[in-house]
């Protein structure tokens, strides 16, 4: 689905557009390749009805939460231009009451050196020392870049290997390729949890291998997957755009 940043904001600024159905389908996702327990039925009734159904850890609540804020201050920041401030600005947002934020690393760079579990020692993510430089070196390739697709996927191997934050890497990093998409006119890529291992084993393959051919195939699955879950907008977006 290709929408633009105006296109975006109407919807959400228009009751009963679809645009939760778009908040849902992204989060619902991102948030269960973290381990999320949020059914999308349990994010529905709190995006319809602030109600919270089921038993989850309170991480896992506000994380939820704070994901629905984040979404939309995304979509209210589009076209702003993405630097080290507003990657911490995502990252705060989403850590808002947790305990990364009462242990002091919510929207900073990481201080301590972070793993992701399961990975292989191959994987070398940066030092924190080596954080600012090389955020600053992607954010100045990026803005240099054609900024297509393959320049999205590029940013996204390269970001969650510096893997910034002490926590929040993933989503933060999804959130990123959402922002690029929109602002540049290209089908939007949102990860879909069907493709979980496939999209973890890519990542790892085109940050140790320089191979990047099933990540970008997980990309393309994605993106076909959500054209087809929204093919309901089609008729929105063509009264939009006809005015």
């Amino acid at each position: 689905m290709i929408i633009t940043a105006k296109e975006l904001r109407q919807l959400k600024d228009t009751p009963n557009s679809g645009y939760d159905k778009i908040k849902v389908e992204f989060l619902f996702h991102s948030n269960k390749l973290e381990g999320s327990t949020f059914t999308r039925e349990n994010l529905e009734k709190y995006l319809k009805e602030q109600i919270i159904e089921g038993s989850h850890e309170v991480d896992d609540v506000f994380e939820t939460i704070n994901s629905t804020k984040l979404f939309d201050f995304v979509v209210e920041t589009l076209n702003k231009p993405l630097d080290e401030s507003l990657m911490m600005d995502f990252n705060q947002i989403l850590m808002k009451n947790t305990r990364n934020q009462e242990w002091g690393f919510s929207g900073k760079w990481k201080t301590i050196p972070n793993h992701i579990l399961g990975a292989s020692e191959q994987l070398a993510l940066a030092q924190p020392h080596e954080v600012p430089s090389k955020i600053e070196a992607l954010l100045k390739d990026w803005e240099q870049s054609a900024k297509s697709f393959d320049d999205v996927l590029k940013f996204h191997v390269e970001f969650e290997l510096i893997h910034p934050f002490q926590d929040g890497n993933g989503r933060i990093g999804r959130y990123i390729i959402l922002k690029q998409c929109v602002e540049n006119g290209l089908d939007v890529i949102a990860i879909d949890e069907k493709y979980n291992e496939l999209y973890k084993q890519g990542l790892f393959k085109a940050q140790t291998k320089n191979d990047d051919s099933q990540l970008r195939e997980v990309f393309h699955l994605s993106q076909k997957m959500l054209d087809e879950k929204l093919k309901f907008l089609e008729n929105t977006l063509a009264c939009i755009r006809s005015k």
